[in-house]
């Protein structure tokens, strides 16, 4: 046991959200059967208006909890602060619209201690609706947030994405995970840009952390023990933000291959439209009308983006050329 007592930290990032979502949340917490003394709760307030009281937060959970402002908007920003705070070998990430069944941090410690090759995992996370909802927005929930690839383990040190691969709420990882995480945040410039901001709806920092663990020698892990509920808010599911979703996952999908180091294709403008046309006649095909033009979003953001950072490299290459003539003329 480590010498503060703390066996996990669970980290909550909360911006804006509604008091009864944050609430739910930490109650969930609060009602788990890990003693509290065993764990610490970090919150991160990510510029929310009003700002957050710890007094508020507490509310008689008797949580060993502290509450911790990161004024950089920003859900990656925002859990960097969190991991850097976390003062427990083990980690927790838990969305301010989760609601964790009673086992969940003792299971996730347990799982971490038995399996010691894990550097992250996840588990069943299912969805919870504020109002009746279309069956063909259900297809679309793996990109929200609820999954179940039901009740056997999958395990992988494969660097990309599969179904081992864990979502961010509910992620159970190493605090050495963590710190490699913060690193390539640092270092990276498109690694900042991941992650949701305010109203723009990118992604793709779980990825991220999922594949620092490769490149510490680690696996990732689907473990279905780990269940936990995310509400799915009314708002979320009217197809305008849905396709504002699928919109920011294909551009951080972009950006996650550029902080990886994978090359990034190049496509002119013309090519491209004639790329998303191909595209949204297989969607349609495949997905009907509603839910195709909806997953069309995703290769729309993908081009986009990938047009963006196209424009740059020339540009980049260029300012990295006169970096290197002016250190050599110093030589």
């Amino acid at each position: 046991m480590p010498e503060n007592g703390l066996l996990l930290s669970v980290v909550v990032v909360t911006y804006n959200t509604r008091p009864d979502l944050l609430a739910w949340a930490l109650d969930s917490i609060a009602q788990q059967s890990m003693p509290k003394s065993c764990f610490e709760v970090v919150v991160v307030d990510n510029n929310s208006h009003p700002p957050l009281a710890e007094a508020q937060l507490q509310a008689g959970r008797g949580l060993n909890l502290r509450l911790i402002r990161e004024t950089r908007q920003g859900n990656t920003f925002a859990r960097c602060t969190g991991i850097a705070a976390a003062a427990a070998p083990i980690l927790v990430f838990v969305d301010d619209d989760n609601h964790l069944d009673p086992d969940y941090l003792e299971t996730g410690y347990r799982i971490a201690c038995a399996q010691p090759a894990l550097g992250a995992f996840g588990g069943v996370s299912r969805g919870v609706f504020e109002a009746r909802t279309a069956e063909w927005k259900k297809r679309l929930l793996p990109f929200l947030g609820v999954r179940d690839y039901g009740p056997r383990p999958i395990t992988s040190r494969e660097d990309r994405w599969g179904e081992w691969e864990p979502i961010g709420a509910g992620m159970v990882f190493r605090k050495e995970v963590g710190a490699k995480f913060i690193e390539m945040v640092r270092e990276s410039r498109a690694a900042r840009l991941l992650g949701r901001k305010g109203a723009l709806l990118m992604s793709g920092e779980d990825s991220l952390i999922a594949r620092a663990a490769y490149r510490l020698g680690y696996a990732c892990s689907y473990q279905p023990e780990l269940k936990m509920s995310h509400c799915m808010k009314a708002r979320r599911m009217r197809a305008k933000v849905l396709a504002g979703t699928m919109l920011g996952h294909g551009r951080s999908y972009v950006l996650l291959r550029q902080v990886l180091g994978e090359p990034l294709e190049q496509i002119s403008a013309p090519a491209a439209l004639v790329e998303l046309a191909r595209r949204l006649r297989f969607r349609l095909r495949a997905d009907g009308v509603r839910a195709g033009t909806v997953r069309w979003c995703w290769d729309a953001g993908y081009f986009y983006q990938l047009r963006l950072e196209n424009r740059r490299a020339p540009q980049f290459l260029r300012q990295r050329e006169e970096q290197i003539a002016d250190i050599h003329s110093h030589t």
